[in-house]
């Protein structure tokens, strides 16, 4: 137990958590949406701090990140709770229930990543923006020791916090859910357009890539999946990575799977405008190879979490990687 950055201390020993757009008010013993922030006298506490409820060691693909460090292993980690209630989570067991955690010396958690000889640290599974404390001081230990931070979101984020963990974090996958504001009021208990900015404010200081969860019959119509390329490419850029990912019946949701045609039809859709685009959570053959957008010359050839480099991708552009056949530069940090 950590006390909490990001709140005011208000009358009558209320406390208004401005961590995430909610703004939780809390009055003392109360915790706030994400279930891990809990006002104790007064006071805003990070129940979470240096709890993990999950580690293992994972494949950076796995994120998904097919274009920071592609083919490296990534030491991973996740707090319990989140700052959403998707009725449909595919994490429900750790995002959606108080669970009983145990508390890591800080300066243990990062021996722990720098030892597991890998590029650095995932913070994911449920929602890592509530272990915010967690990261900012873990996240600088890793830093120190030439290793990488990385962050699987929903991006539900206010400015001043998210500008303090872009010191620490290197990349971020980011959650767009749908386009459509109404979806994340009904299924999701939040709003559109934070989302939205964070993306917007990674994008200019660290690598980001995006992953929208196509589920079947809520976000999954050819105009749900052309709005969200669209804004893509207008506010990202069309270099930005997209993985589109099947969804599974979870939680609160009982629609079927969603149908690996849709999937490939969103596929088209958005590679027509975005020149990286990825298809998760199924076997898609060639859908999660990365191409030149130039030139179309295989650079990465996957299958799985396998991942083969090809001799076309070379790092002796000037602005980093680039294709070796047309000079093509490649959004990649390897």
């Amino acid at each position: 137990m950590k006390s909490a950055s990001y709140y005011t201390a208000l009358e009558n020993s209320k406390v208004r958590c401005e961590l995430c757009p909610h703004h939780c008010l809390l009055t003392d013993g109360k915790r706030g949406i994400c279930l891990t922030r809990q006002n104790q006298k007064g006071e805003l506490v990070s129940l979470n701090y240096c709890r993990p409820v999950s580690t293992a060691v994972d494949p950076i693909e796995k994120k998904p990140l097919y274009h920071f460090y592609p083919g490296t292993q990534i030491f991973s980690s996740g707090p319990n709770g989140c700052t959403f209630k998707c009725s449909f989570c595919q994490n429900c067991e750790i995002s959606q229930e108080i669970l009983n955690t145990r508390e890591i010396p800080a300066e243990r958690f990062a021996e722990a990543i720098i030892d597991s000889r890998t590029i650095g640290v995932a913070y994911t599974y449920s929602e890592p923006y509530i272990w915010y404390e967690t990261i900012m001081e873990v996240g600088a230990k890793v830093k120190e020791a030439g290793l990488v931070n990385v962050m699987v979101t929903n991006g539900y984020m206010e400015p001043s916090p998210l500008s303090d963990l872009l010191t620490v974090v290197d990349a971020m996958n980011i959650d767009i859910k749908s386009m459509d504001p109404g979806f994340y009021r009904r299924l999701c208990k939040g709003e559109l357009e934070p989302v939205l900015r964070t993306c917007e404010a990674v994008k200019k200081r660290a690598h980001l890539e995006i992953t929208n969860l196509l589920i079947t019959g809520e976000n999954d119509s050819q105009d749900d999946v052309r709005n969200l390329a669209d804004h893509i490419a207008a506010s990202l850029g069309k270099d930005t990575p997209l993985h589109i990912s099947r969804y599974f019946p979870r939680h609160k949701f009982v629609k079927p799977s969603t149908p690996e045609k849709s999937l490939l039809k969103a596929w088209e859709i958005c590679r027509d405008k975005l020149d990286y685009v990825y298809v998760g959570n199924m076997a898609a053959g060639d859908k999660g190879n990365t191409l030149c957008p130039s030139c179309g010359t295989l650079l990465i050839e996957r299958s799985g979490y396998f991942t083969r480099t090809t001799a076309k991708l070379t790092a002796k552009g000037p602005q980093g990687p680039a294709c070796g056949m047309c000079g093509h530069a490649i959004n990649m940090v390897c």
